[in-house]
């Protein structure tokens, strides 16, 4: 059985990353630091639920779930994920094109946006200290959202909630996955800085969406949360993995909206978040911690809908109930991977998947071994070139279509041979 442990160097450099991290954070949120702090920080998450006959037990977690875990810092060097996106530093310096035609997307995107696309887009922005599963929820369905949102009212949900819905300083996010210390490295100016003439500030009635505290543009913040939260439900939820998956690559275009972010600062934050959600996915105990929340939801939703997932799913789908139907949740996260720039690096090379991303896929395809889910990665892995695709060894997480992985026709043919979407690959 194939193991990553990608960890030696962060238990070595944790305490002088952390000590570098937390003042950082603490400019912009309130961290807790000792246990009782941790206690407070999740006490929405352990109040008590409302119980119904029949129905499933809540139970938050047990202290030792708070802490201990070697994925609040990155596998990469230096513990953050700038090693990710480097290759922007390589974009602005090289390709002036690019960063014009990264502009001209979004000034198209931000100034000709319906309005009901700049709600949406607004709402987005107010979900980034909280409250993600009932923004997000509308990526479940009709039926199984609002039994997302009913369970959350009677806080029927304390696991998943301290994982993925306290904001930034949720437990499945860390120090390493806040993009701050990244945004501080690269210092790019936001759209609606850089070209204030031709952005147009969408706020709303006693709200301003641009009072963001001088922060750099890149890499996206909200699109690395929204990409690590449905990344990691997908993980625990295969049946619905597209869907929440497109669901978060929406999130981060609705910045692009705002004129906050461009595109490139949403697919690096795409990118820094499914990274980081690998990392977590593979450090054991949070494995362990994600796998729990992820029973607690899935029996939460079962017993409301009287169904297996899988059985309600199809009925809500089989109704035109589905948040997106397969095939548009794919084509939306892989259109949102790109935005159409123009590729800057060469358009055939091989697919070098990230150590980190083939257990993703794990629920999905318990039947495959290691190898043979990065081969599905590899075999609905974006094209090559575009900007931000790391051509080396490390592997690229922008060609990385995990929608289009978890959504795959998989099948093992004689000899072990593998064959994705009716290709042997």
């Amino acid at each position: 059985m194939h193991v990553f442990s990608p960890y030696p160097l962060a238990r070595a450099i944790a305490p002088a990353l952390a000590a570098a991290l937390v003042p950082a954070l603490a400019a912009g949120h309130a961290v807790a630091a000792t246990p009782q702090e941790l206690q407070a920080q999740y006490a929405p998450s352990s109040l008590p639920a409302t119980s119904h006959p029949g129905a499933p037990v809540p139970a938050p977690f047990s202290p030792e779930y708070l802490a201990g875990y070697v994925s609040d810092l990155s596998s990469y060097p230096g513990g953050t994920y700038y090693q990710v996106v480097e290759g922007f530093s390589d974009l602005r310096a090289n390709h002036p094109e690019t960063m014009r035609e990264n502009l001209d997307a979004v000034v198209a995107m931000n100034t000709s946006a319906s309005p009901t696309r700049i709600a949406a887009a607004q709402a987005d922005a107010r979900v980034d200290d909280g409250e993600l599963l009932a923004a997000f929820s509308d990526a479940f369905g009709v039926t199984l959202g609002g039994y997302l949102r009913a369970a959350i009212a009677e806080n029927r949900l304390p696991k998943t909630r301290a994982l993925l819905d306290s904001g930034y300083l949720s437990r499945a996010q860390g120090l390493a996955a806040s993009t701050l210390i990244e945004k501080s490295v690269f210092n790019n100016p936001r759209p609606f800085v850089a070209a204030p003439e031709k952005i147009a500030r969408h706020n709303a009635p006693g709200e301003d969406f641009y009072d963001l505290g001088g922060q750099g543009s890149f890499p996206s913040g909200h699109a690395n949360q929204a990409a690590l939260v449905t990344t990691l439900l997908s993980a625990v939820l295969s049946e619905l993995a597209p869907q929440l998956l497109a669901r978060g690559s929406q999130a981060g275009e609705s910045r692009v909206v705002m004129g906050v972010h461009y595109p490139l600062d949403v697919i690096g934050g795409r990118m820094t978040g499914v990274a980081a959600a690998a990392d977590r996915w593979n450090d054991p105990h949070m494995r362990d911690a994600l796998t729990q929340a992820g029973a607690e939801l899935r029996a939460e939703l079962e017993w409301r809908a009287g169904v297996p997932l899988a059985q309600a799913v199809a009925s809500q789908d089989a109704a035109g109930e589905g948040f997106l139907d397969t095939d548009e949740a794919v084509a939306t996260y892989a259109a949102q991977g790109t935005y159409g720039l123009a590729p800057v690096a060469a358009d055939n090379a091989p697919m070098v998947v990230p150590q980190a991303a083939p257990d993703l896929l794990l629920n999905r395809f318990p039947a495959l071994d290691w190898g043979q889910r990065a081969r599905v990665i590899a075999a609905t892995a974006l094209p090559s070139g575009s900007p931000l695709d790391d051509q080396g060894p490390r592997g690229s997480w922008q060609r990385v279509n995990l929608a289009a992985a978890f959504a795959a026709d998989v099948q093992v043919g004689a000899g072990g041979t593998l064959i994705v979407n009716g290709v042997a690959s």
